[in-house]
């Protein structure tokens, strides 16, 4: 099954932005692999307000019969900065994200986050410092731990996520972040239309926006993910985000290369079943662990 899926992937060209039809292809291949709500021995507890904003909501994924806190991992979801959703009623995506941090022992919580052109950055960092506030607050009542929190960002969800790391708002009670094919450094590149509508025209609006000289100083564990069927200016973020690393721990980066993926077969294949690509969640599970507590139960 892995095989042909693989294959599929290989053959699809995806553009940059995606198209609804891209986004359409990956969920059908996906979606027969994915649980169905309601999820067994998952609770779900929805649209929980964090802002005064429609989109400044999340949702909480909570195992059942929790015994003791368990670390919480916070989603961030992308969609090219002008678009993009925690979940859609009657999809599997992104509550995939969600379940599959129950499954490993952890309390998920999917985002949502306002979008450009209406709101620019530093709006993305303002939201999850948001979320992030809820979570401490509010999480213990779900069975999560509030002083062991994980961000995962995927494509501008990780862009927001890398910058909520370097800005001075990061609650120390964040321990780790993941990055899946983000965007770092936004004047290594000529942005297009939908990023410029987040981070403004010109140069000093580019610089600001972007996070690896702030994320690199904070000295925040981060894990870095990017497809091999990602285009290549994600792999040249990401190369730039270790290079950076590196620099400053003198030792390579916390770094997934995810074969035989592309920018979203990364997160949609996220507990899938009867597939045998494991490579992320295995990953994933273990970076949670390593940087909240050194034993968290799974079920």
């Amino acid at each position: 099954m892995q095989d042909k899926i693989a294959r599929l992937l290989a053959e699809m060209k995806m553009s940059m932005p995606l198209t609804p039809e891209d986004i359409r292809a990956i969920r059908e291949l996906y979606t027969p692999f994915q649980e169905v709500e309601p999820y067994h021995n998952v609770g779900v507890y929805r649209n929980q307000a964090y802002g005064s904003h429609p989109r400044q909501q999340l949702d909480v994924f909570a195992p059942d019969g929790i015994a003791e806190p368990r670390p919480v991992l916070i989603f961030v979801h992308g969609g090219g900065f002008v678009g993009g959703e925690r979940h859609t009623p009657g999809s599997p995506f992104y509550d995939n994200v969600g379940v599959w941090a129950a499954r490993n022992g952890f309390v998920g919580v999917t985002m949502s986050y306002r979008l450009a052109p209406e709101f620019k950055f530093p709006a993305g960092p303002d939201d999850i410092a948001g979320a992030v506030a809820w979570v401490r607050e509010n999480i213990a009542a779900h069975g999560g731990d509030p002083d062991a929190i994980v961000l995962l960002g995927q494509s501008a969800g990780a862009a927001h996520v890398a910058a909520y790391g370097a800005s001075q708002k990061r609650d120390e009670k964040v321990r780790a972040i993941a990055l899946m094919s983000g965007v770092y450094d936004y004047e290594a590149f000529d942005p297009a239309p939908n990023v410029i509508a987040y981070t403004g025209e010109g140069a000093a609006a580019l610089k600001a926006a972007s996070s690896i000289e702030g994320l690199v100083a904070s000295g925040l564990p981060v894990l870095v993910c990017v497809s091999e069927f990602d285009t290549p200016h994600f792999h040249e973020q990401a190369h730039l985000l270790a290079q950076a690393i590196y620099h400053r721990d003198g030792r390579c980066a916390n770094f997934q290369y995810l074969p035989r993926h592309n920018h979203l077969s990364q997160i949609s294949h996220l507990n899938a079943t009867g597939i045998e690509d494991q490579v992320l969640s295995d990953r994933l599970a273990e970076f949670v662990r390593v940087y909240t507590t050194p034993a968290v139960p799974a079920f």
